[in-house]
């Protein structure tokens, strides 16, 4: 899979996920040192959005390696979102591309930041719903903050980092994973906009990474030490219970899987997803 960071933001989440063999990095950014070889492009000089669609240079040749599954990684408080699209039709006839894209909280950027946000939050939309994308995944900087939880200052921003990248990196490993049990079933075709979270199994609470409206489709990913999945006589009963008590409540279609894991603890990821364009009043 090939992952792509444009902007400090992106960069710094394929940063995180560069040490897992399975990834092929590209980071676009202001100052990067590194070679495009080496699937670093240090972007020209630009000092406001039109700025950066201006002098947005071709990547052809950056990319001309690059094909298949491919994820980009961008933020609305980043200067270079706004030449994203620029950079993504250098791939669109390439790549079947999944895009992440990091919502700032709006109550602490800028009239220029909050303008930005707003284009791209809703053409990048616009391009999942007509299926240039393969999926959009929308992550929200306030809900992303509640899920870190209190932390030091001087590790605040690693920590939002972190838990978005190791989200995203299991989500990815257990869709290409046969799970040891599972009713998946290919997906609802239009409903491309999704987020992504946790599931606490004690509480049943769930903690997505943005609000989505209207969901159409959940897949739970329940990631199960191997000793428990070999000992626990009662565990297939409390999932089954689990999971048809949540098609009942939100009366949507619901995929899930049991996965086995080394780690002493067991995880539950979610993926939700709604072919309704968020932030628009349903008439």
């Amino acid at each position: 899979m090939n992952l792509i960071g444009i902007g400090s933001s992106g960069c710094a989440v394929v940063d995180i996920l560069s040490k897992h063999p399975q990834y092929n990095i590209f980071k676009i950014d202001f100052d990067l040192k590194g070679k495009k070889k080496d699937g670093e492009f240090s972007f020209p000089h630009a000092d406001t959005p039109e700025d950066c669609e201006t002098v947005c240079p071709s990547m052809k040749y950056f990319f001309k390696d690059l094909s298949g599954s491919t994820t980009v990684f961008v933020s609305g408080s980043d200067l270079l979102c706004a030449a994203s699209l620029k950079i993504l039709q250098e791939i669109q006839n390439k790549a079947q591309i999944t895009l992440v894209y990091m919502r700032p909280d709006i109550d602490l950027i800028d009239h220029t930041s909050r303008m930005l946000d707003r284009v791209a939050f809703n053409i990048f939309q616009e391009y999942a719903r007509s299926g240039l994308f393969d999926r959009l995944f929308l992550i929200s900087h306030e809900l992303l903050t509640a899920a870190v939880g209190e932390v030091p200052v001087t590790e605040f921003q690693g920590k939002l980092t972190e838990l978005l990248a190791s989200t995203f990196h299991m989500v990815a490993t257990m869709e290409n994973t046969a799970p040891v049990y599972g009713n998946h079933t290919a997906p609802i075709d239009i409903a491309r906009i999704s987020t992504m979270g946790m599931l606490d199994a004690e509480s049943e609470e769930e903690s997505l990474l943005y609000q989505l409206q209207y969901p159409r489709e959940k897949t739970f990913y329940y990631l199960i030490p191997r000793e428990t999945l070999n000992s626990d006589e009662k565990l297939m009963t409390k999932i089954l219970k689990q999971v048809k008590q949540r098609v009942k409540d939100d009366k949507i279609k619901l995929n899930f899987g049991v996965y086995e894991t080394d780690y002493d603890q067991s995880y539950i990821y979610v993926v939700s997803s709604s072919s309704i364009i968020q932030g628009r009043k349903l008439d």
